[in-house]
């Protein structure tokens, strides 16, 4: 897992905190974004970095050269622009787990896991957002208006997630790579999600996934410090995401004989 990593499949573009000129180029349409913008951009970046408790506006503020009340005329207040930036960020990061896909070997174990190790790398880049995202009740105010105004968009993006983690499944079992380009409007809910056997295999697979990366990128405070999970972390997360897909070879259903 020490691999380098293009760029275009990472969150944020390598760059130091106080360089926020690539940050743009990453995130933004162009490279000259409006200043709202900016402010979703370095905010996505900061809270990733120092979590949503130490989370300051003053900082991005200063960084770009805003005043602080521009905060309060885009976004309401400090929780407005966090939960517009957790939207930003979670949509951002469904893009990067499908890119990575894309970038694999044309072959179907290879792609999913490219997927799997970019499940366990794009949350450790946006480990910050952990809590707001995953523990919705850390920052209830934040996740309530991140419902409130995006909820509905949130739900169409992890179901369209689901999806293609669906056809990644699929193709293992059938042993060929499916040319498809799914988005929110387009893909093939019925077949994907309704078929109980597949959908076992995706929950089963998201919640093995969401567990290590969590515990990965939160850097789980009971086990640190612990010598063998210090030699061996990565190891064991690699060895992990093998036993996932070895797992799903077994349980592979079964053709059903036609009906008489």
């Amino acid at each position: 897992m020490g691999e380098a990593v293009e760029p275009s499949l990472m969150m944020f573009p390598p760059a130091d905190r106080g360089d926020a000129a690539d940050l743009w180029l990453g995130l933004g349409d162009g490279e000259e974004p409006s200043n709202r913008d900016r402010l979703i951009a370095l905010t996505m970046r900061e809270v990733a970095l120092v979590g949503p408790a130490s989370f300051n506006t003053a900082t991005v503020c200063d960084t770009l050269g805003i005043s602080y009340p521009m905060v309060n005329y885009y976004f309401g207040n400090r929780d407005g622009l966090m939960a517009e930036a957790a939207h930003a960020t979670y949509v951002r990061y469904i893009d990067k787990l499908w890119r990575s896909v894309g970038a694999a070997p044309r072959d179907p174990e290879e792609r999913l896991r490219a997927y799997l190790r970019a499940h366990r790398r794009l949350n450790v880049e946006i480990r910050g957002w952990g809590a707001v995202l995953n523990y919705p009740i850390f920052s209830a105010t934040i996740s309530s208006l991140l419902e409130e105004r995006f909820g509905v968009d949130q739900r169409r993006h992890f179901e369209l997630n689901a999806a293609r983690l669906a056809r990644l499944i699929l193709d293992l079992w059938e042993g060929r790579v499916s040319d498809v380009h799914y988005t929110v409007d387009d893909y093939e809910r019925a077949e994907l999600l309704g078929q109980t056997d597949l959908l076992e295999a995706v929950a089963a697979v998201s919640w093995a996934t969401l567990g290590v990366a969590v515990w990965n990128a939160g850097r789980h405070s009971p086990s640190r410090g612990v010598p063998e999970l210090e030699q061996l972390g990565e190891d064991l997360v690699e060895a992990f995401v093998e036993d996932i897909i070895r797992s799903l070879r077994i349980i592979r259903p079964t053709e059903k004989p036609p009906a008489a």
